[in-house]
């Protein structure tokens, strides 16, 4: 006589692995694979419906220098158009930084961007920093790329500006193509 599970025990392994997948994260693609860079479950963290993470990566000192943050972000309908206009006109983004417009204390902070132009994809490189300069900037990328009615974002963060801008655009060629 052989044993034979009841098939409610396959479909609950089954469901059960279906379901933990989205706990396993996915690195982004161009940064190095493993340590010292970490990979964060981002899709079962983030409750917001406005934008859907695809990636998350980050490595920080002292096992990388600079540290840098690294994401991958899928944006539909108006956020995505809003997102695409600021990528194509990143003023826009500053000039809503340096407003002090509904705010109760004014943050004085200088605030710079600067189209990537020698990119596939449009995007920017921006760079914020106390206007007391007591602390040092921080230096971000973005770049986007269209599919459909969605648009898919690289997000970069770190301390150097160099940094920032090479990773964004490797991140992009392989997270996009080229």
């Amino acid at each position: 006589m052989s044993f034979r599970p009841p098939l409610r025990l396959p479909l609950l392994v089954l469901a059960l692995g279906l379901t933990s997948c989205g706990y396993i994260p996915r690195p982004v693609a161009g940064v190095p694979p493993g340590a010292p860079w970490q990979a964060l479950p981002l899709r079962k963290w983030l409750a917001e419906n406005r934008a859907e993470p695809i990636a998350l990566s980050f490595c920080v000192p002292p096992e990388c220098s600079p540290g840098l943050a690294v994401s991958v972000i899928r944006l539909t309908g108006e956020d995505a158009r809003i997102t695409q206009a600021v990528l194509e006109d990143p003023e826009r983004l500053a000039r809503g930084l340096r407003s002090p417009a509904g705010r109760d204390k004014p943050v004085r902070t200088t605030v710079s961007v600067e189209r990537l132009k020698d990119v596939s994809y449009p995007g920017f490189a921006i760079s914020l920093a106390p206007e007391n300069g007591q602390k040092t900037p921080a230096f971000g990328a973005a770049l986007g790329r269209r599919s459909g009615d969605d648009l898919e974002v690289v997000l970069v963060i770190g301390d150097s500006a160099e940094a920032v801008r090479r990773t964004a655009r490797r991140v992009a060629a392989r997270e996009f193509g080229s």
